[in-house]
């Protein structure tokens, strides 16, 4: 399911206080039971209550993942940097082996596979 449509999912079962509350939860959950109008006296246990609330852990999840989509390069960004670097010739020879050893390391161009067989029996023990 696209995240969009599974916060919407998750955010529809909420009360308009509880999305206010994921919506505004940035660590301090004190705090953004404040903000979205739970009483000042009794923040502190909402918010201990709201964060055990798994569709309101959802929906922050969700928000944190929408919301870091665009500060944090994915796999092809990546690649395409270091293919941009190594293929620019005005960039540093040692700079443009660099780049290509990530985008190797990337494509998985250096993993040394092991062939082991063993002989004999193997015991497991739990304690």
């Amino acid at each position: 399911m696209p995240l969009d449509l599974w916060q919407k999912l998750v955010m529809s079962t909420l009360t308009p206080k509880q999305k206010a509350f994921a919506e505004l939860y940035d660590g301090n959950g004190t705090e953004a039971a404040i903000k979205a109008g739970y009483s000042p006296k009794t923040a502190a246990f909402q918010a201990s209550r709201l964060l055990k609330n798994v569709n309101i852990q959802n929906a922050i999840k969700n928000r944190e993942q929408k919301e870091s989509r665009g500060r944090i390069a994915n796999r092809q960004q990546r690649q395409e940097f270091w293919t941009g670097i190594m293929g620019n010739g005005d960039v540093e020879v040692k700079d443009r082996l660099r780049a290509s050893e990530l985008l190797g390391k990337s494509e998985g161009d250096f993993i040394d596979k092991v062939d082991a067989t063993l002989q004999g029996e193997m015991v497991l023990s739990w304690k």
